[in-house]
């Protein structure tokens, strides 16, 4: 929640039950747009995770080809 979100929200608790609809709206839309930053750090902590294997493959000698890491994605069915 925005701190212009997080005030708008104190704002409208003072004002008492008449707000409860605006304050329900706002904490749906917050929830929403918390879901959609979460499936991105999801994503972005996913590829993190394919680089640190790929990398550990690589190092240990599992790995000895030239695989480019966006091949490498592909193959494992993680495209970026």
């Amino acid at each position: 929640m925005s701190i212009n979100d997080l005030k708008q929200y104190v704002t409208w608790r003072a004002e008492g039950d008449s707000t409860i609809l605006n304050r329900l709206e706002l904490l749906k839309q917050t929830r929403t747009d918390f879901m959609d930053q979460y499936r991105q750090v999801q994503h972005h902590l996913q590829i993190l995770n394919d680089k640190i294997n790929w990398y550990q493959a690589k190092e240990s000698g599992i790995d000895t080809g030239q695989e480019p890491f966006a091949n490498y994605l592909k193959r494992i069915g993680h495209e970026e």
